[in-house]
């Protein structure tokens, strides 16, 4: 049994390189829920980006309109303005939660990869 999973992970691996570079992608969108549509990128792409911008209309009382998208660049840090964070990773679908970090967790690239499988089945490619 564990030999057809050993074979499964390694075909899913090679297929996941084969094929482009996808994020999730929403725009100005008031929950994270929201923006967990995947999208396929174009070739120049490497990055994944979420925008977190707020928009507080009572002090002491945040509140935030999420964007997320494919880029070719990352926005450099001086770029960046104080009412608004933007952060990017470089690994398939690695802005599902928008976390600043550049690093993934195991947990998301399994994800990732999982959610990759699951798209190019259902697209029968």
């Amino acid at each position: 049994m564990r030999t057809p999973l050993v074979t499964l992970l390694a075909a899913v691996l090679c297929v996941q390189q084969a094929y482009p570079f996808m994020c999730y992608i929403c725009q100005e969108q008031e929950s994270n829920k929201d923006c967990l549509t995947i999208s396929m990128c174009s070739e120049e792409d490497k990055y994944c980006v979420t925008v977190r911008k707020d928009v507080r209309t009572k002090p002491n009382k945040p509140k935030y309109i999420i964007s997320k998208m494919c880029s070719p660049t990352c926005p450099a840090a001086s770029q960046q303005q104080s009412s608004q964070r933007v952060s990017c990773c470089e690994k398939p679908l690695c802005n599902v939660n928008g976390a600043s970090s550049k690093q993934s967790s195991f947990g998301v690239m399994s994800l990732a990869v999982l959610a990759s499988v699951t798209y190019i089945f259902a697209r029968g490619l």
